[in-house]
């Protein structure tokens, strides 16, 4: 039993530390300043239009919503 705990700690302790260090290897990369203006300019237009921002939010609620009535099991409606 002693050994087993051990066994998991360790585990823990090596999936933690993959963990972090590949967070540490991917923002390592930095990103194209190009591409960081545009992503900038998008954010700022996406956010000054706030009805595309609440439709979006809206929909993907929505869509969310549908996602969990089709795994939900349909049930008869005459319980007899």
């Amino acid at each position: 039993m002693r050994r087993e705990h051990l066994l998991r700690i360790g585990l823990v302790f090596v999936l933690l530390l993959l963990g972090w260090l590949s967070w540490q290897w991917s923002h390592v990369v930095t990103p194209d300043p190009a591409t960081t203006t545009e992503v900038q300019a998008f954010r700022a237009w996406f956010w000054e239009r706030r009805n595309l921002d609440l439709l979006a939010q809206a929909g993907l609620l929505f869509v969310g919503a549908l996602g969990i009535a089709a795994l939900m099991p349909e049930y008869d409606e005459d319980p007899l």
